[in-house]
C-alpha cells in the first residue's frame, strides 16, 4: 500500500513538471513576447506601495547643500557637455551624507566590487533595489579609493541588507567621500536597459533635480539622447 502511495505521489509530481515544461514550450512557440525567465522572477510587493507605474521617483539627498558638484548626468551619446556616454546620474556628495531611497522597493543585491590594481576607483559598493518586475534602481557608492580599509568603512555605513523592503525617502546608507572623484552613480534600469530618468520622477522631484543641475551648469539638460 505504501509503495502505491509513493508511486502515486511521484506520478503526480512528474505530471506537474511535464505540464509546466509543456506550458512553457507552448508559450515560447506561440507568444513572441513571452519571457520564460519571468516564471522564476515574479515580483509581489504585497500591497506595500503602488508599483504599476514609476512616475513618482524622488531625489536621493536631503538638501541640495549635501551635493558639492554635478559633473555628469545621463547621455547615450558623446554629444553632451561631459563628452562621453554616461547612462546614469552622478551625485558628488559630501562626506557622511545620508543617501535616500528614490523609490520604494526590495533590496535584491548589494555588491562589493574590487576593480583590481591600477584603478583609481578600485573599491565601491553597489546597491540594487527592485521597484517592480521590470524596473530596478541602482546606487553605486564610489568613494574613489584604492585603500581597502576605506572600502570596509563604506560597507559598514550601509544601513540595509538584501531582502529588506525600503520606503521612499528611507536612508539606505551614508556616503564615504575619499578621492576627488567620489560620487554616487545613480541608475534606472527597465527591461534590462539603462534609461533616461526624466519620466520616472515626480513633477516636484524633477524641478528639484533641475534646480540642482542649473546651480552648477545653467545650460545643461538632464538627458542627452540620440
Amino acid at each position: 500500500m505504501k509503495k502505491k502511495v509513493k508511486n502515486g505521489i511521484i506520478t503526480i509530481f512528474l505530471l506537474i513538471v511535464i505540464g509546466g515544461v509543456g506550458f512553457t514550450l507552448y508559450k515560447i512557440i506561440n507568444d513572441p513576447d513571452f519571457d520564460p525567465g519571468n516564471l522564476l522572477n515574479q515580483f509581489d510587493n504585497e500591497d506595500r506601495y503602488d508599483d504599476s507605474v514609476l512616475d513618482y521617483m524622488g531625489v536621493i539627498y536631503e538638501n541640495q547643500s549635501d551635493i558639492n558638484a554635478v559633473n555628469e548626468a545621463y547621455s547615450n551619446t558623446e554629444n553632451c557637455p561631459w563628452g562621453f556616454i554616461h547612462e546614469g546620474f552622478d551625485y558628488f556628495m559630501n562626506n557622511n551624507t545620508a543617501v535616500l531611497a528614490a523609490t520604494p522597493g526590495k533590496v535584491y543585491d548589494i555588491a562589493f566590487t574590487d576593480n583590481g590594481e591600477g584603478v583609481d576607483n578600485r573599491y565601491y559598493v553597489a546597491i540594487w533595489i527592485r521597484f517592480n518586475e521590470t524596473v530596478e534602481i541602482g546606487y553605486n557608492f564610489e568613494s574613489w579609493t584604492t585603500n581597502e580599509s576605506n572600502w570596509e568603512n563604506q560597507k559598514s555605513m550601509i544601513t540595509i541588507q538584501v531582502d529588506d523592503w525600503v520606503e521612499q525617502g528611507q536612508e539606505i546608507g551614508r556616503f564615504l567621500q575619499v578621492g576627488e572623484g567620489a560620487h554616487i552613480h545613480f541608475d534606472v534600469i527597465e527591461n534590462n536597459e539603462r534609461q533616461c530618468h526624466i519620466r520616472y520622477y515626480s513633477p516636484e522631484a524633477f524641478i528639484e533635480i533641475m534646480e540642482l543641475i542649473h546651480f552648477y551648469h545653467s545650460d545643461w539638460d538632464y538627458c542627452y539622447i540620440e
